[in-house]
């Protein structure tokens, strides 16, 4: 499969590419893997900064969740620490985020970020802050963490100048929407890292509380419902 264009990838090559890299799939139909950062249809931004960071070749759980994410479907992903899952949940997140209309992002101040990020512990949070920054750097993409040991004001105030992601911690987050410095009325994305990690830490009431306050202006179908919401 390495030496062939990708119109001549029969059914046993993507196979194989799959056996090769030990990527092994439960569910619905899935699209084939990704071979090269090239054929991933990833804008130039995000592949300059790949570039930067050293990223040469997909990682096993890259290779599969990234198209995945780009059709916009669910997935849940497992793989080692260290194998480069945030970029694989990343990637398609700004890939959502560039296709969405323009007036939603200008809407951030007052409604809310696009997408979510929640992770379990403030370590977590940052880190992933850190490489979302790093693959959006050359977007427009804003990026903001919600987590503890900063002050709440402080974090509300940044949302409030507007910003495409958030990246928290269940219990900031809900401290935060409680307070009012932070709506979810237009987020549709959510990425839950170390989701079993959060069930085991007891955070699972908070995360569902979160959930169900999502884009509860997209869910109504009625206008009064909707007015109501």
């Amino acid at each position: 499969w390495k030496n062939k264009k990708l119109s001549e990838m029969s059914r046993r090559d993507w196979r194989i590419l799959r056996e090769d890299f030990d990527i092994r799939l439960r569910g619905g139909k899935a699209p084939n893997p990704l071979r090269y950062w090239e054929e991933s249809g990833i804008c130039e931004e995000i592949q300059k900064a790949l570039a930067e960071m050293n990223f040469k070749t997909p990682s096993p759980i890259q290779r599969q969740a990234i198209p995945i994410g780009m059709e916009f479907r669910d997935v849940i992903g497992i793989a080692e620490t260290g194998s480069g899952k945030t970029a694989a949940f990343v990637i398609p997140m700004i890939h959502y985020i560039q296709q969405v209309p323009r007036h939603m992002r200008d809407r951030t101040p007052q409604d809310g970020p696009l997408a979510l990020i929640m992770a379990p512990t403030r370590e977590l949070a940052i880190q992933i802050e850190t490489e979302t920054k790093k693959i959006a750097r050359h977007t427009s993409i804003r990026v903001v963490s919600i987590v503890g040991g900063v002050s709440i004001q402080e974090q509300g105030f940044k949302v409030r100048e507007g910003c495409d992601i958030i990246i928290a911690t269940p219990g900031r987050m809900l401290d935060c929407m409680s307070n009012r410095y932070v709506v979810l009325n237009q987020c549709n994305y959510i990425v839950l890292d170390e989701a079993d990690r959060m069930v085991d830490m007891g955070f699972e009431p908070q995360v569902n509380e979160i959930m169900n306050s999502m884009a509860t202006l997209l869910k109504a179908e009625n206008e009064e419902e909707m007015e109501r919401q």
